[in-house]
């Protein structure tokens, strides 16, 4: 693929200029499986993707200058109208901005490393650090999590919600699709596609059904909605649930009952986690502070 005019950043650099003035589609459809394209005046051989979403996809890559395996997400902005592509393109630059923030605070968020955008093609390319898996992928192919083991994540999943909570951003995507392991069991945030400012309001839903709060995944098309850390402390207990009873919570109270014939968690500690997250209420929901001086955060494993 040719690179074409591109509008770039590196990882240090100034905020980004997604779409110039005098962009307009092309509508160049791309096989980027095992192509070597350059990005951002470096090449990259790319592998198998890693995974997709509504905008776009996740593709195993290896930087051949430096000989570094990254993932790389590739979005499309081809197939959208003027407007959709403005908003998606926004969207873009909040990740790259809101992820070089929160992975300077925290060791659990995703480092990215690059970026760059074909005007040729209309695709925009975010290179980051590439782990192992998802943590869905990783609990359809064990199972069952050790209880020592399901309470080191959750330790991690803290560090993660106090970074965005301190810094203000509401992610509203928790999942486990969006926690990446790394080796040594380390587990990494990404996607904040479509995280937002706290206390700024949105409008209708978002996010993805169970694991996004009710105020945040069901919500009227034109309803205004306050976005507060509350949101992804739901989300963060439905992934603990999920854990640990192998499937996300309900919307139906009460959420963090366990599913029908299953008995509860023997720790008493975790139950009362997920008894204070999975509120349908959200001003009756834990904070993340709270969640950090929980006694199932702060004690160690037996």
């Amino acid at each position: 693929m040719g690179q074409g005019e591109s509008a770039s950043s590196r990882s240090e650099g100034h905020q980004p200029t997604l779409l110039p003035s005098d962009w307009r589609y092309t509508i160049e459809n791309l096989a980027v499986e095992r192509r070597l394209i350059t990005i951002n005046k470096d090449q990259y051989r790319f592998g198998h993707e890693l995974g997709s979403g509504a905008f776009g996809a996740v593709y195993s890559a290896r930087n051949v200058p430096a000989n570094k395996q990254v993932a790389i997400k590739v979005v499309s902005l081809v197939t959208f109208s003027s407007r959709e592509a403005e908003m998606l393109a926004q969207s873009i630059l909040t990740e790259i901005e809101m992820s070089k923030r929160l992975a300077r605070a925290s060791s659990h968020v995703v480092n990215m490393y690059d970026f760059d955008f074909h005007r040729q093609s209309g695709l925009a390319f975010l290179v980051m650090e590439l782990g192992e898996k998802d943590l869905e992928k990783t609990l359809k192919e064990r199972q069952r999590i050790p209880a020592v083991e399901r309470k080191e994540l959750w330790r991690q999943f803290v560090n993660i919600a106090m970074a965005l909570h301190n810094h203000k951003i509401v992610h509203l995507d928790i999942k486990p699709q969006n926690l990446v392991v790394f080796p040594g069991n380390r587990v990494k945030l990404v996607d904040l596609g479509i995280a937002q400012k706290a206390y700024k309001h949105r409008v209708g839903s978002n996010g993805t059904w169970l694991y996004s709060a009710p105020e945040v995944a069901n919500v009227p098309r034109n309803h205004t909605m306050l976005n507060t850390s509350k949101a992804d402390v739901w989300s963060w207990g439905a992934v603990l649930y999920r854990i640990t009873y192998l499937v996300p919570p309900r919307y139906v109270h009460p959420s963090h009952h366990p599913p029908k014939n299953v008995p509860p968690s023997r720790d008493a500690n975790l139950v009362d986690v997920l008894r204070h997250t999975l509120v349908l209420d959200p001003r009756e929901r834990a904070d993340p502070i709270w969640l950090s001086r929980h006694p199932y955060t702060t004690t160690s494993s037996a």
